[in-house]
């Protein structure tokens, strides 16, 4: 059966940009119509996807902030979207937990089998006292997590995931702030060195931050890390290697609530990031909430997303 497909690629996503035409190859057959489009200077995102609903399929290639921006513009098109990931870590393709191959990617894609899957929302002041706006995928927040994230952002396409690491090692004291956490009717007042709010569970190498949290469960996942330094969180890191799902173990240092939506004030501020990518936040306030089921997010036989 023929098929159309719309590609959206981001080229300078990082260290596996070209395997997208290992993919396209192993995806076409006679008769259908693949559109490429590359996203850049010279192709905004919002011009990528205006016919996005005349395809049958979407691909979305790049890295995590790459995808968070471009399904933020598709939530609730109705038409299945692969995630392709070309970036630095791909933290969401990990938590579809789809077979990484190329060939099984095409395959999975011309099936397109779905899941309804949840998005999360960041509201925030700029500089200037304008509200806004953006989904996240993964884990938006303020604080350790943020300054993590600034300081990688120069080398992390060249290096790879050693970004982070080196970026964490180059902050063993991270500043301590005051979090009044107001979620679902609820105060929790905390201090901490990150306030995270989270979509999505797994990070790197497979470890579960938030040990209850689904992509698909119409709640977000809101953890504070309790003041200390790079050095006092090895208990934590110990509990991550060798408890990675977080069910025995949990997660010493780092206390978690779930929610539909939150107001986070910071003081004070500490920065934020979404997905990888840093943004301005000189007032230190924040909101988040769950946006449910929005997404229809391609899975194969290996994704733990795929129903039984």
């Amino acid at each position: 059966m023929s098929m159309r497909c719309l590609i959206i690629h981001n080229l300078a996503s990082g260290p596996h940009s070209d395997e997208i035409f290992t993919f396209i190859h192993a995806l076409s057959a006679t008769g259908d119509e693949i559109v490429l489009r590359f996203i850049g200077p010279e192709l905004e995102r919002e011009d990528a996807v205006a016919d996005a609903r005349a395809f049958d399929r979407i691909v979305v290639s790049g890295g995590d902030g790459t995808v968070a921006n471009v399904l933020d513009l598709l939530r609730d098109c109705g038409v299945p979207i692969l995630v392709f990931p070309s970036g630095t870590a791909n933290l969401y393709f990990q938590n579809i937990g789809n077979a990484p191959d190329a060939a099984a990617l095409a395959h999975a894609c011309r099936a397109g089998v779905t899941a309804k899957v949840d998005m999360g929302e960041l509201l925030w002041k700029d500089e200037c006292g304008r509200m806004q706006r953006h989904g996240f995928i993964n884990i938006a927040g303020s604080g350790f997590d943020a300054t993590i994230m600034e300081k990688a952002a120069a080398s992390k396409n060249d290096i790879g995931e050693i970004a982070y690491l080196f970026s964490a090692l180059s902050t063993p004291e991270p500043q301590v702030a005051h979090f009044t956490i107001e979620h679902d009717g609820r105060i929790d007042e905390l201090d901490g060195i990150s306030c995270m709010v989270g979509n999505t569970a797994c990070i790197q190498n497979e470890i579960n931050l938030f040990p209850d949290c689904r992509m698909d469960d119409g709640l977000i996942d809101i953890a504070v890390v309790e003041p200390t330094t790079l050095v006092g969180l090895l208990p934590t890191v110990a509990a991550a290697v060798l408890d990675p799902v977080g069910k025995g173990l949990g997660r010493p240092q780092i206390k978690t609530f779930q929610a539909k939506q939150a107001k986070i004030t910071c003081t004070p501020s500490l920065g934020m990031q979404f997905d990888g990518e840093v943004i301005p936040n000189n007032s230190g306030i924040f909101g988040a909430r769950v946006l449910p089921k929005c997404l229809d997010i391609i899975v194969d036989e290996f994704s733990n997303l795929r129903a039984e």
